[in-house]
């Protein structure tokens, strides 16, 4: 998609957010699709539009308020990146989270929290904020109905790709739980041999224990856990308890 057409669909977002079906197949598709590959000026540009769309939301009387906020914020996020500082994208990332947890809006959650948990970590306050952002993700997709195995592996290959790598110091009471449930597990995952795939269902696991979290899309991470090719180590079997 060349510029002119993706500014051309960014400005439908002002006229149509009356028109949800339109907005999401005339805007929001090829606005997604173009703007990652765009310059910096068509950024902006469309960036200046999301912003008018935004007012016009905020002053509307419609029941999906915080939903239509939400996705706007979100393609908000998307046109900041490399356009203006880490901490001001962050904020629109967060903003669109929090707009999609009140709407119930489980696809901008998800988007959201993947940036907010994985990419945005330092603007956070400790390691249990970080693991409630990244269970956000678990979360939004056990209450979808897309691509919902094929999803949760990926973040479980994030999680454990994440968190064998990193050393947390800033360590709290509040954190020790976190810390041996997901970090103490990575890292004794990635010394049994472990790779990204056989861990990935390990790891979704592991995040839901210590939310006691649980839901049907889940018995894919239960099924492949229990039929690993490589022993699920006995201090990480002894966490997951009822789980396996």
């Amino acid at each position: 998609m060349n510029s002119i057409n993706l500014v051309e669909a960014a400005a439908k977002l002002i006229d149509r957010l009356d028109d949800p079906q339109t907005l999401a197949n005339d805007a929001f598709l090829p606005f997604d699709d173009g703007i990652q590959s765009s310059d910096d000026a068509t950024k902006r540009q469309c960036f200046e539009l999301l912003k008018t769309a935004e007012e016009k939301i905020r002053q509307s009387d419609s029941e999906k308020k915080n939903w239509w906020l939400s996705e706007i914020c979100l393609r908000k996020a998307r046109c900041a990146r490399g356009i203006i500082d880490r901490k001001r994208e962050y904020s629109y990332w967060k903003d669109a989270r929090n707009y999609a947890v009140e709407a119930g809006n489980h696809e901008v959650c998800l988007q959201s929290s993947l940036e907010l948990g994985f990419t945005f970590v330092e603007f956070t306050s400790s390691l249990r904020e970080i693991l409630e952002i990244q269970m956000s993700c678990v979360k939004a997709i056990c209450a979808g109905d897309v691509a919902t195995t094929s999803r949760l592996r990926i973040i479980g290959v994030n999680l454990f790709d994440f968190w064998r790598q990193l050393e947390y110091r800033r360590l709290s009471e509040h954190d020790l739980k976190a810390k041996q449930f997901i970090i103490d597990s990575a890292k004794s995952l990635e010394r049994a041999g472990f790779d990204d795939d056989s861990a990935a269902p390990v790891m979704i696991l592991l995040i839901s224990k210590v939310f006691d979290f649980d839901a049907p899309a889940l018995e894919w991470a239960k099924m492949e856990t229990t039929v690993l090719y490589i022993p699920v180590p006995e201090d990480i079997k002894q966490k997951l308890g009822d789980l396996l």
